[in-house]
């Protein structure tokens, strides 16, 4: 049994974006993030500091009922001009997972400038509350580095973070992948409490390799299917290489977007 399938459950966020082509598949609307924070609020659903879920996962701390920590991938400008303000209005703790070699700069994505948070803004996030992580593998898969490149890269944003942070690296975030057992090693050796990848791991899921929920639709139903124990059971399973063979993941959200058609209901 994986640790999806607790009661610490994480979501993974990669960039909220005020444009409503999206135009990268992995980003949300922000409006559509506001119904998501709405309805977690709205229901009483447990949203934990990332510092209590993994306390949980080694045993350290109890949960009573089924809870969720919010964790956002690569320091996007929005995740501080747009995600933040909303964090704080619901009164949410969260997690954000930035990549020091791209703090204060602009790049081209799919022909289309984006920004990314600077030191400021990431202080103002840490002084709030946020916990912040390193966004490690220059958001490739964990498999693409050598042992060496992540040794070198975690030395390197080490030095970066408690300069310009006054905090420690001990959160360590990577867009997919699992941690081979010397990457365990070396995560324990230099104070990593945890790594967090994008589920399903493949495998059983322990400290090291703790998988998330990858939130990447607009459409609140899907929403509504993530969050729930039947997805979580079969997100972390074997049977979920066989729902992605047979495309039953499609057939769902087939049945979603026809039942928002029906409604009337706009998914951006």
């Amino acid at each position: 049994m994986g640790y999806l399938k607790r009661k610490a459950i994480f979501l993974q966020y990669q960039n909220i974006s005020e444009d409503t082509d999206n135009f990268l598949d992995t980003w949300i609307y922000y409006k559509s993030f506001e119904e998501h924070l709405d309805y977690l609020s709205k229901n009483n659903v447990p949203i934990i500091p990332l510092d209590d879920a993994v306390a949980y996962l080694k045993r350290e701390f109890k949960l009573h009922k089924q809870s969720f920590s919010l964790t956002f991938d690569t320091g996007f400008v929005e995740l501080y001009t747009l995600c933040f303000p909303l964090l704080k209005r619901y009164g949410f703790p969260a997690t954000f997972f930035i990549r020091p070699d791209t703090v204060g700069k602009t790049e081209v994505i799919s022909e289309r400038q984006v920004k990314y948070m600077d030191w400021d803004q990431i202080r103002d996030l840490a002084d709030s509350g946020m916990i912040i992580g390193l966004y490690g593998c220059k958001g490739r898969k964990l498999s693409s580095g050598s042992l060496k490149d992540v040794e070198e890269e975690i030395e390197e944003s080490k030095l970066i973070f408690e300069r310009e942070l006054k905090r420690k690296i001990i959160y360590y975030g990577v867009r997919e992948g699992v941690p081979t057992k010397p990457m365990v090693k070396l995560f324990k050796r230099e104070g990593i409490r945890a790594v967090f990848c994008e589920a399903p791991t493949k495998q059983r899921t322990h400290h090291y390799a703790v998988g998330r929920i990858q939130i990447d639709d607009n459409d609140f139903n899907i929403i509504l299917v993530k969050l729930s124990g039947i997805y979580v059971f079969f997100k972390d399973s074997r049977y979920w290489n066989y729902i992605r063979k047979y495309k039953i993941d499609k057939i769902a959200h087939w049945i979603s977007h026809t039942i928002n058609r029906i409604r009337g209901k706009e998914v951006y």
